[in-house]
């Protein structure tokens, strides 16, 4: 799913970034395309048997 260049201008915008001229955003649309490819992948990981290590403590200063 490429991101048109009106929405990339915006977002750029809203975020106080450099201003890209439309050949400049065809420089970087391959990088884009790729960073989705690899969110839609991790998006499809089952992590249902992974365990989460927010629950995890570590012991600290070698007291139990």
């Amino acid at each position: 799913m490429a991101i048109p260049h009106e929405t990339l201008k915006a977002m750029i915008r809203d975020y106080q970034g450099f201003s890209l001229a439309d050949d400049e955003l065809d420089l970087i649309q391959p990088e884009l395309d790729h960073y989705l490819q690899a969110i839609d992948q991790l998006q499809e990981l089952d992590l249902a048997t992974v365990f989460s290590s927010r629950l995890l403590r570590v012991q600290e200063g070698g007291q139990s």
